[in-house]
């Protein structure tokens, strides 16, 4: 599928299609890389930025949720 890029004011805009089912006012951080490679990462919200003070960790002692401590499987994947 080829797009086109158009003008609109001061800003250049790339159609999406409908078929990509993102819908109207979803937030994209663009990026450009070295070789020209455009990417949209969708814009994600923090769950817990409207409740800072909410302890996860109480949560899941009053649920009584089972939890070592310890990853025991591919939980920690920023530390791979």
């Amino acid at each position: 599928m080829t797009v086109k890029t158009q003008r609109q004011g001061d800003t250049i805009v790339i159609p999406i299609p409908d078929s990509f089912n993102i819908g109207e006012d979803a937030e994209y951080q663009a990026m450009i890389d070295e070789n020209g490679v455009i990417r949209l990462i969708p814009v994600r919200q923090n769950i817990f930025e409207s409740m800072p003070k909410y302890d996860l960790r109480k949560a899941i002692d009053e649920e009584r949720i089972g939890d070592n401590g310890s990853p025991i499987g591919n939980e920690n994947v920023w530390n791979e």
